[in-house]
């Protein structure tokens, strides 16, 4: 029987700079003393409202056909029975040397006379940028691989230009109204008076003529026009796939599955091809009724997939693959351990997808694997790095995480998670960029049509008596205005978004960044019990989600015409303390937190972050090209002049935070944290805490918001009554 070992392909080359490693938090805090801040006393953990969340978009989980991808579904027939589209005509029958200025971006090109990277004189491409500077375009290589791309002169570019032909137009109009005898006639002319000296024109009508042949079920004469068409054009994916349909139905099985191989390599992410190839193999079989037989050829056939995969042949090795779990998949319904062979075989294929950077397809055939192996931490290392190829950062993170769990699975997964886990603050992600679009959605609004309130630590869950002044604040006052919340809202994902529904009913935009206490995850809440954050992370990424659900903001944003709100998630870095430091290496600070980069990097992560907003409000500003009215805010201090009050110096400061805050040019910073409620301007740059809290975690029940913002920037910040 196939084992998850038997599967084990050649390691990955590690990339040139590796990210910071996960770590393991219960060795590093082996002997220390954990401290935490005091804990909320008010559970809203069993409040349905706010434990349902939206959760993050799913990618697609695969390609929209599938059929050839579907291991635990039954086959179709390969529906191949189309006319092709009139191809671009060969460099040899009209294409010429590009003059300055005729190729532009979307202009097909096939690429000739390089000298570095002579294995590419030949092949087509088509233009996707140029760069004026360089003097170079841009080209996506046609081909097996998903998105290969080089930069050549236009001295190495020949434009590719399209013959016309209006017979070969009317007969794929008479095909696909039905008129199959029309269309053959319309064909042949084509092929007399059109196609002369095209080889690409020609291959194409035959091609389109054995299709019209299949339809009318003459597979005879169908293939003699496939075999025509792959004469002219051997290397075309689609000829080969002609002969391989009527093959299959003569009943030719073994030609057949030749055939469709030859397509798959040539274009091994056409679903009807692979499907093909399938039932190919599948027909040829279909008399081999012993398991161990089977087993045995599907083995044998696996192994070459793996040689091949291994030599860098990646389509073979997808045919080969497709053909081995055609041949295992029969007989392993209800089977183990031929589940496990087609988890194997289709995480095989799956990394040979990726390998072309086919992502949708090695996605598909890495949710086959886990379908099969459920418990197999490969089909999840699989499936993760599919969505990590989609940019899905934060999906392959969290299905690293799971694999880490799995038996065999941890020295890899956690390998691959910090990965992920460094990708995602560079917010390249489908889902981030969502996000990021709520950028300029009131960048049109006029100067001064809101007003900009600030608050931190509020602590929801600290007594009934928060909950009733946030339930308390008027709901017409603010009705037009922004809400900035700087941290420790409360000590539970329930409590946050409890926090962020009441602020959202009261206010027209919230925005917000998280504490310590709100990235805690405490044992006997849901936090670890309901919604089991793995770490600090996962909650950070669900409250992301959240936000999204309840309309409040971690984003920055030009919230009115020249007026920036700008967020700055942080954490603190002991390596930063202040006045009155005392350093005592037993400690382990907020230890209901856990960063799986360790305590003392975390920090790094959320500058990176940061960073790039930093420069998108930049590039903004330089847009509007005046002065701004910029609000930074973050939760932690970002500037050791600032007092620490009774909080500990170690686990207080994020200074990297005020290069960031200069690079916006905000002219005021809120921060939280300490609860010592103050005002001060260094370096140009006020200052100013309006925290709910006091020190003893106690508030006057008249506590009121802080007004930064009210037809301009306030000089001096005023507080403003919640009622």
């Amino acid at each position: 029987a196939a084992t998850a070992s038997a599967a084990e392909l050649p390691e990955e080359e590690a990339p040139d700079a590796s990210p910071p490693p996960l770590v393991d938090g219960a060795a590093q805090r082996e002997g220390k003393v954990e401290v935490n801040d005091q804990v909320g006393n008010v559970s809203f953990d069993d409040d349905e409202e706010a434990t349902t969340t939206a959760g993050e978009e799913e990618p697609s989980p695969g390609p929209p056909a599938g059929a050839g991808l579907s291991d635990d579904q039954p086959l179709r027939p390969p529906q191949e029975a189309t006319p092709s589209p009139t191809p671009a005509a060969s460099s040899t029958s009209g294409g010429y040397p590009a003059p300055a200025g005729t190729i532009s971006v979307g202009s097909q090109v096939e690429i000739r006379g390089l000298k570095s990277r002579a294995d590419l004189n030949g092949r087509r491409a088509k233009v996707v940028l140029f760069d004026p500077d360089a003097g170079r375009f841009e080209v996506r290589l046609e081909g097996p691989s998903g998105d290969e791309r080089v930069r050549c002169k236009a001295d190495n570019l020949t434009l590719v230009v399209v013959r016309q032909s209006s017979r070969k137009t009317a007969g794929d109009t008479a095909f696909a109204e039905g008129r199959l005898d029309e269309a053959v006639r319309l064909y042949r002319l084509a092929l007399q008076e059109d196609a002369a000296g095209d080889t690409e024109l020609s291959a194409t009508i035959r091609s389109n003529l054995a299709a019209t042949f299949a339809k009318k079920g003459d597979h005879e004469a169908a293939l003699k026009e496939a075999q025509a068409a792959i004469g002219l054009r051997p290397d075309w994916g689609k000829a080969h796939s002609r002969a391989g349909l009527s093959l299959l139905q003569l009943g030719r099985f073994a030609e057949a599955q030749a055939s469709y191989m030859k397509a798959v390599k040539f274009e091994p992410v056409v679903d009807s091809y692979l499907a093909g190839l399938r039932q190919a193999t599948e027909r040829l079989h279909e008399k081999n009724t012993n398991v161990v037989n089977r087993q045995a050829e599907a083995e044998k056939t696996k192994a070459n997939g793996n040689a091949a995969l291994a030599g860098g042949d990646f389509p073979t090795a997808i045919a080969l693959y497709t053909m081995a779990l055609a041949i295992i998949s029969p007989a392993a319904n209800g089977n183990q351990s031929l589940q496990q062979s087609l988890a194997v075989y289709s995480s095989n294929r799956s990394a040979a997808f990726a390998k072309l950077k086919h992502w949708n397809f090695a996605l598909a055939d890495g949710e086959a694997a886990k379908r099969a192996s459920p418990k197999w931490f490969k089909a999840y290392l699989r499936i993760g790095a599919a969505y990590l190829g989609q940019n899905h950062a934060e999906h392959a993170y969290k299905t690293f995480l799971f694999a880490s769990d799995l038996e065999g699975g941890y020295k890899e997964a956690v390998r691959e998670a910090a990965v992920a886990l460094w990708q995602i603050p560079r917010l390249e992600s489908p889902l981030a960029r969502r996000r990021i679009e709520r950028f300029s959605q009131d960048a049109a609004k006029p100067p001064g049509s809101a007003r900009i309130f600030a608050i931190s630590d509020v602590h929801i869950d600290h007594g009934a008596s928060v909950l009733s002044w946030a339930e308390g604040i008027s709901t017409t006052e603010f009705k037009n205005d922004i809400l900035l919340v700087a941290g420790d809202l409360g000590d539970t994902f329930n409590a946050v978004k409890r926090g962020l529904m009441i602020f959202k009913k009261k206010f027209r935009r919230v925005f917000y960044v998280p504490g310590n206490h709100d990235m805690w995850i405490r044992p006997n809440t849901a936090d670890s019990t309901k919604l089991k954050f793995k770490d600090s992370i996962c909650k950070l990424l669900a409250m992301l989600d959240m936000c999204e659900q309840v309309g409040a903001e971690m984003m920055p944003a030009e919230v009115m015409q020249n007026v920036f709100v700008v967020p700055l998630l942080s954490w603190w870095s002991s390596g930063y303390t202040g006045p009155g430091y005392t350093p005592d290496d037993e400690l382990v600070y907020d230890a209901f937190c856990k960063w799986p980069m360790g305590d003392q990097v975390a920090h790094r992560w959320f500058v990176n972050w940061n960073d790039i907003f930093v420069k998108k409000v930049q590039q903004a500003q330089r847009q509007r090209g005046q002065k701004s009215d910029v609000v930074s805010f973050s939760h932690f201090l970002p500037i050791n002049d600032l007092p620490v009050g009774g909080a500990p110096s170690a686990a207080s400061y994020a200074v990297e935070l005020e290069e960031q805050i200069h690079g916006v040019k905000a002219g005021l910073h809120i921060w939280g944290h300490t609860h010592v409620n103050m005002s001060s301007v260094v370096g140009g740059v006020r200052y100013h805490q309006h925290s709910l809290m006091g020190a003893e975690y106690g508030h006057a029940p008249q506590a009121k918001f802080l007004k930064v913002y009210d037809g301009g920037l306030l000089e001096m910040p005023k507080s403003h009554n919640v009622y």
